[in-house]
């Protein structure tokens, strides 16, 4: 069912969705008669980013971004187009309203973060110099102010954001240093600006332009190029709190008391040493404790390279910290937990030659480590149980707290006794001191099925698809505090309270809207923010004591378009396996009615609902969205590829071959499918799929390859476009990519050791097999790098065979990172250009 609204002059109204205040008015657009998606359609959809509550419930923070063409400026492209966002705040009865104003001058704010009292808001902005710069809304008097003279870094961590108040009063960010970029502008600017003036100096002829990357300088040389900033949000005073390099790390967390931050500095590539191959993603970290009031951090010695991906915790009273390193320098990945005394003193493994830790949280004083065992830590599929640990003694034997269950709960929340978890259908309060479990026998219209609010954004849900948002991006509050309430789903999808007390209360919570998601919640009020972006329009309400209040309403002139049906179709895998793929029909399909199809490919993924795919969404404005071939005519199969295990999982080229024919040969007998008007598209990994696929099928009369390469020998080693002319240019280069068996690639060895391997998984070296007519769409600053599609076009070009080479000069990983609109229509200009040219009959 899709979100129904009603069209008002063009306008999205309350009365619509459900009663309350009439929420913020856009500007009206044209009424046209209903058809089909087109170009302006998404140039001017906005998105709901992120949605904050204040901590006293007064208040929400929506995040909205304006449509890809309304911003006055492109060519940086931060985080997922908050380049062009505004703040909003809903508080009273009435609607919310826009505080920023971004539009008015092209400028972007985002990443809201709430003082504990609720009054000021600090959040990141553009506006104010060429970087992004901390800003604070002060609640009371509606003032906002620059908070630091120079870029701080915004990218999220593991679990929240970079920015965090210390108090009321105090916030922190990493602040970079005088004549450096924040990671999100600088990604593109540095060279942007770079570039132009090296370039100068050869001319003049007086300057050399010389860059020295040296291996032998890569071992602890570093700079730490920010401090962490503490700043009174009030007097503008700026305290450093120490150096810092947390731009790919990103953890940094303060302590619940504000005394003491802990952060996780990234000090570049993990060197190569005599005889021994280094895993190429494997970076150099180390942990230490900084002090809010000022002076050198303490560096923490005894945890070899701390995760960058699983945040550290601290106890509610500050006094110990719990974070995830090696076991020792020589172990390949960071996995074992340490327990850290904020005061000083040695850091403790916690059952390093047992336990392969994922997680960490403090639940009742009490140390808990999700992980398994080490003798399964292979195993993709090992059970990950909730351990608990004794603070006094970290070497004693640590007690099993989900054994219990037939499937342990991923994500536990601290409340008053202990922490709840679901599991096995139930809710359950776990006391880590004894290890009883108490069954809350709170059962809602089916049995429970998980959390729903707070979520641990930095655990890895190994493919579980996360709990539904309503198309906003929650920020979920830190695990440090004790919860009185939280929010739960049973198997039928319908939403709780929970209240873990003595005597525990389940009430239901019902939606807005049967597309509503949850977004936040406030346990302080007992407020929830529900957010829908079905295809016809995008809506954000709160709910009060049974109340639901609509507070934005947003792309009312999608109530105008066509929109395309969705369905799902399922074939078998290369081993026989059940599998499903995604398949998305022009507006106005009829049964019986056959269609030119385009299968839209990227090796590893896998569809299990309609939800899996949100590029078939209207109300979606990601440049990767498929509406455009919908909306001319082409059916889209986006198929489950999954990677197979052992030997096979390194032979890129030929292992998603089956699945996706397979799924070709289901869309066909489908019904949708013309089997002699078939194209295949991918992007990035799913580029290399197309070139691969061409080499072993001439099913395909067209075929569409973005932003990937087709040589995987030429492509290794080379550097990220982007920060060819930074000092951190070594630190970004493709082998990563093809080497490590942690991506789609995963050949295992660099090509020196294993040369056949590379030729055989070069679909450049096998271009001679090819009769599909290819174009190839790349960005010239692609990480993957754009020398990749021009090696193809050569090889195929000699042949005399038909290929076209359309490079944007400027763009990065397109269409993921595309930064202009006008690069984004002339792109899907061209691919619907070299359909019409290639599969007989596929105009509309």
């Amino acid at each position: 069912m899709v979100l129904r609204v009603k069209l008002v002059l063009s306008l999205l109204t309350a009365t619509a969705l459900v009663g309350g205040a009439s929420p913020p008015v856009e500007r009206p657009v044209a009424v046209r008669a209903p058809g089909p998606f087109t170009m302006r359609d998404f140039l001017t959809t906005k998105k709901l980013g992120q949605v904050v509550p204040s901590p006293d419930g007064k208040s929400v923070a929506a995040v909205v971004k304006r449509g890809p063409s309304e911003s006055s400026r492109y060519g940086a492209s931060f985080v997922d187009g908050n380049e062009r966002a505004d703040i909003w705040i809903a508080d009273g009865a009435g609607p919310a309203r826009d505080v920023t104003h971004g539009a008015k001058d092209g400028t972007g704010h985002y990443n809201p973060v709430w003082s504990p009292d609720g009054r000021m808001l600090a959040f990141a902005s553009t506006r104010g110099g060429d970087d992004v710069f901390l800003h604070v809304w002060d609640r009371e008097s509606g003032e906002i102010r620059k908070l630091t003279p120079r870029g701080v870094q915004t990218m999220t961590n593991a679990s929240g954001y970079l920015i965090q108040w210390l108090d009321s009063r105090r916030v922190i960010a990493p602040m970079v240093n005088p004549g450096r970029w924040s990671l999100e502008y600088g990604q593109w600017l540095e060279a942007q600006r770079a570039a132009p003036k090296e370039w100068a100096k050869v001319e003049r002829g007086k300057e050399n332009t010389a860059s020295v990357l040296d291996s032998s300088t890569a071992d602890g040389a570093d700079a730490l190029d920010e401090e962490i900033a503490v700043i009174d949000a009030v007097t503008g005073k700026i305290t450093s709190a120490g150096p810092a390099r947390t731009y790919t790390a990103g953890n940094l967390v303060a302590d619940p008391t504000g005394r003491h931050i802990a952060r996780v500095d990234d000090l570049g590539p993990t060197p190569a040493r005599a005889g021994q191959l280094k895993r190429v993603l494997e970076r150099r970290t180390r942990l230490a404790i900084a002090f809010a009031s000022g002076g050198q951090p303490r560096v923490v010695t005894e945890v070899p390279s701390p995760s960058i991906t699983v945040q550290p915790r601290w106890a509610a009273d500050g006094a110990n910290l719990l974070v995830v390193g090696k076991a020792t320098p020589k172990t390949p990945d960071p996995f074992t937990a340490y327990l850290v005394p904020a005061a000083g003193g040695k850091a403790a493994p916690l059952a390093a030659d047992r336990l392969v830790a994922t997680g960490l949280l403090w639940g009742a004083g009490t140390p808990l480590v999700r992980g398994t065992q080490v003798a399964e830590a292979a195993d993709p599929a090992a059970r990950q149980d909730w351990w608990a640990f004794d603070p006094a003694d970290p070497a004693a034997k640590p007690r099993d707290l989900t054994s219990r269950f037939k499937v342990p709960p991923l994500e536990l929340v601290p409340v008053s006794g202990g922490v709840l978890g679901v599991a096995d259908g139930r809710a359950w309060l776990i006391d880590p001191r004894t290890g009883q479990a108490r069954d809350l026998k709170a059962t809602g219209a089916a049995p429970l099925a998980e959390l729903a609010w707070p979520l641990d954004d930095g655990v890895r849900r190994n493919g579980v698809r996360p709990t539904d948002r309503g198309g906003a991006e929650p920020a979920n509050p830190r695990l440090d505090r004790d919860f009185p309430l939280v929010l739960v789903r049973d198997t039928k999808g319908g939403l709780y309270e929970l209240a873990p007390g003595a005597t525990p209360v389940l009430t239901p919570l019902p939606a807005p809207h049967p597309e509503a998601g949850v977004a936040g919640y406030s346990p302080a009020d007992r407020t929830a923010v529900f957010g829908a972006g079905g295809d016809q329009g995008t809506a954000l309400w709160t709910t009060h004591a049974g109340r639901h209040t609509q507070r934005i309403s947003l792309n009312g002139h999608l109530a105008q378009v066509l929109p395309p049906q969705r369905r799902l179709v399922t074939y078998k895998g290369a081993n026989g396996e059940k599998l499903t793929g995604a398949l998305l029909l022009p507006p106005g399909h009829r049964d019986g009615q056959r269609h030119p199809l385009v299968v839209n490919v990227y090796g590893t993924r896998i569809v299990s609902t309609l939800e899996d795919v949100p590029e078939f969404q209207v109300n979606n404005p990601s440049y990767l969205t498929l509406q455009f071939l919908a909306a001319n005519g082409y059916a889209v199969l986006v198929p489950s590829i999954p990677r197979p295990e052992g030997k096979a999982a390194a032979e890129p080229m030929t292992w998603p071959t089956k699945p996706i024919m397979n799924a070709v040969d289901a869309a066909i007998d489908a019904g949708v499918a013309d089997a002699k008007r078939l194209a295949v598209m991918g992007h990035s990994f799913g580029s290399y799929n197309v070139h691969s696929l061409v080499t072993q099928t001439d099913r395909f009369e067209a075929a569409i390859a973005i932003s990937g390469f087709s040589d995987v020998i030429s492509s290794y080693g080379v550097f990220d476009a982007r920060f060819r002319y930074t000092p951190r240019a070594q630190e970004w280069f493709a082998p990563a990519y093809i080497e490590d068996p942690a991506f789609e690639f995963g050949l295992g060895k660099p090509p020196w050791e294993d040369p056949r391997r590379y030729v055989r998984n070069s679909p450049l070296l096998h271009a001679g097999k090819i009769k599909t007519p290819v174009l190839m769409l790349h960005g010239e600053r692609d990480y993957l790098t754009h020398t990749g599609s021009e090696e193809m076009y050569t090889a195929l070009a000699r042949q005399a065979k038909k290929v076209r080479l359309v490079s944007y000069w400027g763009e990065a990983h397109m269409p993921y990172s595309m930064v202009s609109p006008a690069n984004f229509q002339s792109m899907i200009e061209q691919e619907l250009d070299w359909l019409r040219l290639n599969l007989p009959g596929s105009e509309r």
